[in-house]
């Protein structure tokens, strides 16, 4: 799908709402930011493009035999679970990328025979340490969360780069003439404009893992920035010069 395409359903704060969610907070799923209580060893979803951030929820359905097996086993637990990347280009070897988000599974049903729909709700990002050994054909690997452990706090100030970024948005879609909401765009949160468009734009899994591995927002919003930039200036046919 294009980024034309995803900017009108992105920029809808109805459509926002339920990928990013400003109501959970770290400190009532992680106690006194204690990193001890999270599971240090952990079943993985590796996805291709897809990565999941603090705060967010990503949607998933599930139809294949090892994700349905992963999802029955940790539905019996705490039900946290990991999502990582996929490198692009290891295929062969079945590589993932070094880090990935820590999840719960907070919404679950089976929509028909062999097929589950699941929301995962992001808690905080991990570095992949070690792989470990399969189970039931699902992926486990060793983490540790300290290297995020910045993602236990809210980040509460205002990016001066939003406006740099709003109006780079409002010419790639006038571009493309599409008249987006731009009271509730301008409503949004930055954590949750930022959040929402780094996990649903059509960026290559390197770009996404670059987003999901910015250590603050505001290097994400730079990132998010250079990305749609390069994307406009290619639909504009006006030459890119790296800056």
């Amino acid at each position: 799908m294009h980024l034309l395409e995803i900017f009108n359903i992105v920029c809808l704060k109805k459509i926002l709402q339920p990928i990013f969610d400003d109501d959970i907070h770290m400190t009532s799923l992680i106690p006194s930011f204690d990193l001890s209580v999270l599971p240090k060893e952990i079943p993985i979803f590796d996805l291709s493009g897809m990565v999941l951030l603090p705060r967010a929820h990503l949607p998933l359905t599930i139809e294949g035999e090892k994700f349905k097996a992963l999802i029955d086993d940790a539905l019996k637990g705490h039900r946290l679970v990991g999502v990582v990347q996929k490198e692009p280009q290891d295929q062969a070897r079945n590589k993932i990328f070094r880090s990935g988000c820590l999840g719960k599974i907070t919404t679950f049903s089976e929509a028909e025979p062999g097929k589950y729909l699941v929301i995962v709700s992001g808690l905080m990002r991990f570095v992949v340490l070690k792989e470990l050994k399969q189970k039931n054909n699902y992926r486990r690997v060793r983490v540790s969360y300290e290297p995020f452990s910045f993602d236990l706090a809210d980040e509460q100030y205002v990016l001066s780069e939003r406006e740099d970024l709003l109006a780079l948005l409002k010419d790639y879609l006038t571009l493309y003439g599409i008249s987006p909401n731009w009271d509730e765009i301008n409503a949004t949160s930055d954590e949750r404009l930022i959040t929402s468009l780094a996990m649903v734009c059509p960026f290559e899994p390197r770009e996404k893992q670059a987003l999901l591995e910015s250590p603050t927002l505001a290097d994400r919003c730079r990132i998010m920035t250079a990305l749609i930039e390069m994307a406009f200036l290619r639909g504009s046919g006006e030459p890119w010069v790296a800056h």
